[in-house]
């Protein structure tokens, strides 16, 4: 593996973790990701994975160098409203099968499809960005 899909991997697991992480510390945003990486970076320290330690201090100048609060939440807020127009979408379809008296089987997964995006909505808007 090359060293830039190293970073990028390593930066994505360590995005990944950050809930996790912050729910320990209480940190929020860019604080968060750079706990969670040096926090990651100290267990590849202790055993002694160099190619990991250098993709982790990688991540942590790029978090150091690029992560702005004010982005993260505005990223975040997209994704909440990406996922209330997909519940909203799916609210209004299965309104309309109901309504033209489509066949059960069809508006059973429409109702399935909806619990499942109202469920990733819920999950969002429990984060913190």
């Amino acid at each position: 593996m090359n060293r830039l899909a190293t970073t990028a991997l390593t930066l994505l697991l360590a995005t990944a973790s950050v809930g996790a992480s912050a729910a320990d510390t209480q940190l929020t945003g860019c604080a968060a990701k750079r706990e969670s990486i040096r926090s990651e970076l100290r267990q590849a320290q202790e055993q002694g994975l160099s190619d990991k330690v250098a993709g982790l201090t990688r991540a942590l100048d790029e978090v150091n160098a690029h992560c702005r609060d004010s982005t993260l939440i505005e990223r975040h807020n997209k994704k909440v409203l990406k996922a209330q127009a997909k519940v909203n979408q799916t609210e209004r379809s299965l309104r309309l099968a109901q309504e033209a008296n489509k066949e059960p089987k069809k508006i059973a997964k429409l109702e399935g499809k909806l619990e499942k995006a109202r469920a990733e909505l819920a999950a969002l808007q429990a984060q913190q960005p």
